[in-house]
């Protein structure tokens, strides 16, 4: 579905990033893959360098001034063009509110909207140069319109991805720049077990919540990111797709269903 295009995915060492990275490259896409990390710390990313030829790793730490614009030119130049852009990387760890500081902020914001925003606006930059179309993908969460507790910097800060995607939709549309968002629910990485794999009565109730009752693998999620990137999807723009197992069809988890509602 990809076959021609190039792509650029950050936060892509591990967790959903690293999913799409390698549905891209399956997918005849040539990749660039990202994260702070050196690669040798990464041997996720190194086997799909080795399995598949136009893949290329560039190491950025996007919270350093002056990385987002040195990692999209790097990419740019790496495969002489991008036709997409997945704005992946973020984190969810903070304080509780009562602890919450202007450095926090920063942090989360920094790495969830500026980084996005930054690497945006360079990839619009060369797109307009080029006269060339280009997508915009974002990862955003269920947690951007349906919040839980002790996430107020992660809410708020994919609150703010949801309505960037919106907003450049409109701003780009007549450049023939589009863009979509794709917000999981929960979904199984490094960052979000948070001890379910080792806890199974915590895991069994979280699960018990979601009316498919399983957590989303990436897989899950991944190949929606290539149906966005994909010319199938050319006419969606500023769409955020929900993937979430029907968490956000349901209104109460745990309500008793009175005999009357059974009939």
């Amino acid at each position: 579905m990809l076959s021609g295009k190039a792509a650029l995915v950050t936060g892509s060492s591990q967790g959903i990033g690293l999913g799409v990275a390698r549905a891209f490259a399956a997918s005849g896409a040539k990749v660039v893959l990202t994260s702070e990390k050196p690669l040798p710390h990464c041997p996720e990313v190194q086997r799909i360098l080795s399995d598949y030829e136009h893949t290329r790793y560039i190491q950025a730490d996007l919270l350093q001034e002056g990385e987002p614009e040195r990692l999209l030119a790097e990419a740019w130049q790496a495969f002489a063009g991008l036709d997409v852009l997945v704005n992946n990387v973020g984190t969810y760890k903070e304080p509780p509110l009562e602890q919450l500081t202007r450095r926090d902020f920063d942090f989360i914001f920094g790495l969830n909207v500026w980084s996005a925003i930054a690497l945006s606006r360079e990839f619009v930059r060369r797109l307009k140069a080029e006269k060339r179309p280009g997508r915009i993908l974002f990862s955003s969460s269920l947690n951007a319109s349906r919040s839980e507790p002790q996430h107020t910097l992660y809410d708020a800060s994919k609150g703010a991805i949801n309505a960037l995607c919106r907003q450049l939709a409109v701003e780009l549309a007549p450049f023939g720049i589009t863009t979509a968002a794709v917000a999981p629910g929960l979904v199984e990485t490094p960052l979000t077990d948070f001890g379910l794999k080792s806890t199974p009565s915590e895991r069994h109730a979280v699960m018990e919540q979601i009316p498919l009752r399983r957590i989303a693998s990436v897989e899950d999620v991944a190949w929606w990111y290539v149906f966005l990137a994909s010319d199938k999807a050319a006419y969606a723009t500023g769409t955020i797709v929900v993937v979430d197992g029907g968490l956000d069809a349901q209104q109460m988890a745990f309500r008793p269903i009175s005999p009357y509602e059974k009939g």
